[in-house]
């Protein structure tokens, strides 16, 4: 019996049928969700060849138990990030790029899986990063997830009944419930904030532009890696020093592109035996953005040092 005949039977023996809905797309879930009173569950996931998306898919979303406990509350999209040959050759490209542009979109930075949730205008009000041991747990980790929404539309009703910069707080304080990443997906609230409080105390004035100026970051960066992939040799390392020494001097510059430019000097410093640079930028790197996708790894990277890199250094060991 496969998988789905198997769930067919299940609901048929309980007097229930599979509840939870599956759409190709956000916006083909977007009248699904307005239709049947649901959320969106937006599944970021590697499910073919990442071992806790693979527990979240075939241990919790996938059971009968997380389907009676929330079926009814959401539609699922999934968007799935192939690694595998037959995976990535079953993706059409255009759709492994759409994918790799939504997520980047979203700046899920906390690796796979990841879910967002989503109201029924496609507005993200909360994340849950990674799986969980058990259904219960993550069932209940949705619901904390949830009750975001609960926060964040009250402060939003009770916005709708004052004015000037009482209801510039009562609007900042719904999205204060959102996480800080998802903030700019609510531009027209946003500018209303920033109308209402035109002196910034409520610190709204960079949400729309921060995003703004780290895609263009990105994108300057990338450049610089791009022009000096694969030249290793002494000169060609100075030369990428130097891009990366101005790049980090950038007016504005946001976490995201520090972070990865003084990774990038530490592993160029390494080229050239100078450890304890590479320890020094490495630190600098992971101070830049302690909470991105990177910073575990550079964490791992400074506590090898600690332990291993620079003791050698002091015993005379690497020159």
């Amino acid at each position: 019996m496969n998988k789905i005949a198997a769930w067919i039977l299940v609901g048929a023996l309980t007097g229930s049928a599979w509840a939870l809905p599956k759409a190709e797309s956000v916006e083909t879930a977007l009248p699904m969700a307005r239709e049947q009173g649901r959320d969106i569950l937006l599944e970021f996931t590697g499910k073919e060849w990442c071992p806790p998306c693979i527990h979240l898919r075939t241990k919790i979303l996938e059971t009968a138990e997380f389907d009676k406990a929330v079926g009814d509350k959401y539609v699922l999209v999934e968007v799935v990030f192939p690694r595998l040959p037959q995976a990535v050759a079953a993706m059409p490209e255009s759709q492994r790029n759409a994918n790799e542009k939504l997520l980047a979109w979203h700046h899920i930075q906390t690796g796979l899986p990841t879910v967002l949730l989503l109201d029924a205008a496609g507005r993200p009000y909360a994340q849950v990063a990674g799986a969980r041991p058990t259904t219960a747990e993550y069932v209940k980790a949705l619901e904390e997830a949830a009750a975001v929404r609960v926060v964040r539309d009250a402060a939003f009703e009770r916005a709708e009944s004052l004015q000037g910069m009482e209801r510039a707080a009562a609007l900042a304080e719904g999205l204060n419930a959102v996480p800080p990443h998802c903030r700019d997906k609510y531009p027209e609230l946003v500018n209303e904030i920033n109308r209402l409080d035109p002196q910034n105390t409520l610190g709204y004035a960079r949400v729309l532009t921060r995003y703004a100026n780290l895609e263009k970051q990105n994108e300057q960066l990338k450049e610089i890696f791009d022009r000096t992939r694969g030249h290793n040799n002494p000169e060609e390392i100075k030369k990428l020093q130097a891009e990366l020494q101005a790049f980090l001097k950038t007016p504005g510059l946001e976490p995201e592109p520090a972070q990865a430019a003084l990774r990038s000097l530490g592993d160029s410093y390494a080229f050239q035996r100078r450890y304890r640079e590479v320890y020094e930028h490495y630190k600098r790197a992971y101070e830049a953005a302690p909470e991105s996708r990177v910073a575990p790894r550079l964490l791992n990277a400074i506590r090898h040092y600690e332990m291993n890199i620079l003791p050698a250094v002091e015993r005379g060991e690497l020159k």
